[in-house]
């Protein structure tokens, strides 16, 4: 028993949630790039600051001349943000999945507005702050004397935490987005158990008669979209997929043995197919044969059973020619039913789903075989060029049969997995962005670093240091910063990706090839990152260093 809140929406709100913290990341990671330049912006502005603050600015108006220029860069960040969020909200519903509830719903609206706002003058206090508060601790008396630019070693110390901070995030995101595109390529490779190539689907209902009219027409209709030209199998079954979960099952009977117990029942379905159902499938025939047209209601009641049932109910043995009672809707008889058929797994129960242990019977021998069905075609050429005709056949037979959701079985499997195509899409252009703010951070304090110690660059020169020596020293610097970054991020992917088990498929949280794979991929991007900056370090000219010192 579950709440309906929970049963309609826990899985969304989880994947949403999992949306909204990559966003706060790259959110973080952007704030931490900006702060870091601000910071190195600062201590180009030590000389500007000493004057304002000798001509009589005190600590606090100086701070508070920062935080608004910090406010102003935030806030017309947070005003282009809106305008390409409101243009790119309409791509997004068009791209989403549709059990999304009320994502049509979504706009760019008054409690939009006040959010951005509220969050871009939050990051202009967080991260505007603390530089402000290192220009204003500076010596205004030493900075005018000596016309120092170094900004000290806190300074130096303050940036390279920054930048460790957004390698560590992006170490985050990237693993949570690894995780989902390895989840992904799992489940777009699992083993369906059919084919689906080249079938279309189409469910078919008639709105009034009896139940020998009903069967009456399935089996015309099925007799008519046999023989079309391009049609190589045509069948039927009662309900094309089971995405809704099936109820735990038994047998009521097995002959030569005791039923099972009745807490050891597990899933189990019981499907009621017409025609060449397993043929238009494409699942292969293991042993024994198909159904065909002598498995009337006057004749024998069988039934053909896939591998899990086989394994289940007949572990180590032939289950052809067995017999048992089952659940079905009959009910008011208690034959036996023998099995004369064994076909593959087919995953019925949706692609994440393990296959659920199935019965299948033919719609002759069943009591309510008139109920909506769904037509399964495989087709020769292209299934959509088939569409037409077989709508055309369908009302020759019946004016008033009611055609829905054609479309081909590929078609139907890429709705199954928009989900998670979606959640793995979106957060893969987070990561992306995530790895280029994590370079940019990283370049951007090797490009001051290099511009603060041309000095001592130029001094090393002159000492006998070559280029590749300097050019060591640079990529140094990069690699320090960037492993402490990834060792940390790792240490918090491995917490953090727990919460995401839900969501997986066919992979752990703690994956060793998303694992390995993030650092190297993120150490690639610094070292390409550190490429301009060192190769500016090895070209300094240690003359020239010296003498405009």
């Amino acid at each position: 028993m579950t709440p309906l809140r929970v049963n309609l929406r826990e899985k969304t709100r989880l994947s949403l949630l999992v949306l909204f913290c990559a966003v706060t990341l790259v959110l973080l990671i952007s704030c931490s790039n900006v702060a870091n330049l601000v910071l190195a912006r600062g201590i180009a502005r030590e000389r500007e600051m000493a004057l304002r603050a000798v001509l009589g600015a005190g600590r606090g108006r100086l701070m508070r001349q920062l935080l608004t220029e910090s406010a102003v860069l935030s806030l017309l960040a947070g005003g282009i943000g809106l305008i390409l969020a409101h243009v790119g909200l309409r791509l997004l519903i068009a791209f989403a999945p549709p059990d999304i509830p009320r994502l049509e719903q979504a706009g760019v609206d008054r409690g939009t507005l006040v959010f951005a706002l509220a969050v871009s003058l939050l990051a202009a206090g967080i991260f505007g702050l603390l530089p402000a508060w290192k220009a204003s601790r500076n010596d205004p008396g030493d900075s005018l004397r000596t016309g120092i630019r170094s900004g000290g070693p806190s300074l130096t110390r303050t940036r390279s935490i920054l930048v460790i901070a957004e390698f560590a995030l992006a170490v985050v995101l990237l693993t949570g987005a690894g995780l989902l595109i390895r989840s992904f390529l799992a489940l777009e490779a699992v083993d369906l158990g059919f084919d689906p190539g080249r079938v279309l689907t189409i469910n078919i209902a008639l709105p009034s008669g009896t139940p020998e009219s009903r069967n009456a027409f399935y089996d015309a209709v099925l007799e008519r979209v046999g023989a079309l030209p391009g049609i190589h199998a045509a069948g039927q079954v009662d309900a094309l997929f089971e995405l809704g979960g099936v109820g735990n099952l038994g047998l009521r009977a097995i002959e030569g043995r005791p039923p099972e117990p009745k807490d050891q029942w597990t899933p189990l379905s019981w499907a009621f197919i017409r025609g060449e159902y397993f043929q238009a499938m494409g699942t292969s025939l293991l042993r024994g044969r198909y159904f065909t047209s002598q498995d009337g209601p006057d004749s024998p009641l069988v039934a053909i059973i896939d591998e899990s049932m086989a394994r289940r109910y007949w572990p180590g043995q032939d289950p052809l020619g067995k017999r048992f009672k089952g659940q079905d809707p009959r009910g008011h008889h208690d034959d036996w039913l023998t099995v004369v058929g064994i076909v593959r797994n087919m995953r019925r129960g949706g692609l994440e789903n393990n296959p659920t242990p199935h019965v299948f019977e033919p719609y002759g021998q069943a009591l309510d075989g008139d109920r909506t069905g769904d037509l399964v075609v495989r087709t020769t050429g292209n299934s959509h060029a088939a569409a037409a005709a077989l709508r055309e056949a369908i009302r020759e037979l019946s004016g008033t049969a009611i055609l829905s959701n054609v479309s081909t079985m590929e078609e139907q499997l890429a709705d199954q997995v928009s989900p998670r195509r979606f959640q793995t899409s979106l957060l893969g252009l987070f990561s992306g962005i995530a790895m280029v703010l994590a370079g940019v951070g990283i370049f951007g304090v090797l490009h001051y670093s290099v511009a603060q110690r041309t000095h001592e660059i130029g001094i090393r020169g002159a000492l006998g240091a070559r280029p590749t020596d300097v050019l060591c020293l640079v990529l140094g610097q990069a690699m320090r910063l960037a492993f402490w970054g990834i060792a940390i991020g790792i240490s918090a992917g491995l917490a953090l990706t727990r919460f995401m088990a839900s969501l997986l498929f066919g992979v752990g949280s703690a994956d060793p090839v998303t694992f390995v794979t993030v650092p190297v991929l993120l150490g690639l991007v610094s070292l390409f990152a550190t490429y301009v900056p060192a190769r500016r370090a090895m070209r300094v000219d240690p003359m020239m260093a010296l003498r405009y010192e």
